[in-house]
Formats: C-alpha cells, sequence, structure tokens
C-alpha cells in the first residue's frame, strides 16, 4: 500500500495540486486551513481527495468542527478508527495549547483519553501533535510534545504513526517497532510517501 502524508498545509492548496503521483490513500495530519472558516479547510481536504480517498485529523489551527466533516472520499480520526484495506487506522487532532490563538486545543488528558477510546488498536496513528522527544523540537531546541501521545505509541506500537504541528522538526525517527514521521509543512512544499507491506514500513520525506 502506498501512502501520501501531508501535514500543515495553511491553505496552500496549490502545493496539493502539484503533487504527482499514483497513491492508495492520503494521510492528513492537520492545520489545513490557517484560523480562518470551515470552508477554507473543507477546499483543502477535497483538493486532497482528488488525489485519493483521505484520512485525516485536525489541527490547532483547524475549527474544531471540521473534526465531525465527512463524505465518501475524506473520513475523519479525531477519536475514530476506520479501515484502510487490510490496515486499522484512527487518531486524535487538535494540540496542547500554543502561544498562539489556537482553534483547537486539547490536554494530555484528553489525548490520554482520545487514544485510549481507539478501538480496534490502530496499525496506523494520525495525530496532530507529536510524541515528546520525537520530531517536536520547537527551533530545533524545545521539545513541545505529548507525553500522552509518546506512552501510547510505547504500548500499543502502531506500524506508522503519522504527525504535524512542529515545521521546523521534519523527519522519521523510530519509536520501538513503529516509524514515526513528520512530513513538514506542504505550505512550503514538503510531504512524505510510505510504502506498507504487512508490518514493513519504508517512509520517505519529499519536496514539490
Amino acid at each position: 500500500m502506498r501512502l501520501l502524508l501531508v501535514a500543515d498545509v495553511h491553505d496552500a492548496v496549490r502545493n496539493v495540486k502539484a503533487i504527482r503521483g499514483s497513491y492508495d490513500a492520503v494521510i492528513a495530519s492537520g492545520d489545513f486551513t490557517y484560523r480562518r472558516r470551515l470552508d477554507a479547510a473543507l477546499e483543502v481536504l477535497e483538493a486532497l481527495a482528488a488525489i485519493a480517498p483521505v484520512y485525516f485529523v485536525p489541527g490547532n489551527t483547524d475549527p474544531p468542527q471540521l473534526a465531525a466533516y465527512e463524505n465518501e472520499r475524506i473520513k475523519p480520526l479525531h477519536g475514530k478508527t476506520a479501515a484502510l484495506g487490510p490496515y486499522v487506522v484512527g487518531g486524535a487532532g487538535g494540540s496542547l495549547p500554543t502561544p498562539f490563538d489556537d482553534l483547537f486545543r486539547v490536554t494530555e488528558e484528553e489525548l490520554e483519553r482520545l487514544l485510549s477510546s481507539l478501538s480496534p488498536t490502530p496499525h496506523i496513528l494520525v495525530v496532530h501533535n507529536p510524541p515528546r522527544g520525537h520530531l517536536d523540537r520547537v527551533g530545533g531546541v524545545k521539545p513541545v510534545g505529548s507525553l500522552a501521545v509518546k506512552r501510547y505509541i510505547e504500548e500499543r506500537q502502531p506500524v506508522l504513526s503519522v504527525h504535524g504541528h512542529i515545521h521546523e522538526d521534519r523527519g522519521i525517527d523510530i519509536v520501538g517497532d513503529t516509524v514515526v514521521v513528520n512530513p513538514g509543512p506542504l505550505k512550503e512544499g514538503y510531504y512524505a510517501e510510505a510504502e506498507l507491506n504487512g508490518a514493513k514500513v519504508v517512509a520517505t520525506l519529499k519536496k514539490l
């Protein structure tokens, strides 16, 4: 299975439309718009859905009502799971509070509750907030990731975990047997791909 991984689009629909390639699904880890209305976020999601079916969580700059949006090609994962071929995908949106005017905030306790409610346990985890200590350093220095997300990955070991939020800590990491990816902000032309074959994951960072 070939997946397109995107995050932090922030209204850059032109960059979505510039992506080339054939994918079985899009995994999108939030921040489709930038503190704008629901219709702005939906414009981005519909552009992604023109590439392949989209499985997504909203980010901290998305309106909270986005978490309930669903159609035939767009599946929300905030506190939910969905089938993706032989895999289960699920996750949580929003972020821990930032110094900015977030639209969608969650606490560590809420993240823990949302993740523990996911059933069945996802093979592919999608959370806007990264796990503490992994692809979460602001300015390359300060870790701001979630302890609840880290614990969940350590305990449940999904084969793939996709995040965003921290634009400057794009990369691929490993937590136990889990491949952790921050594809980087699509707003700046960054994205990633993942090839899944059973429990084997090969992730690659890409740029337009």
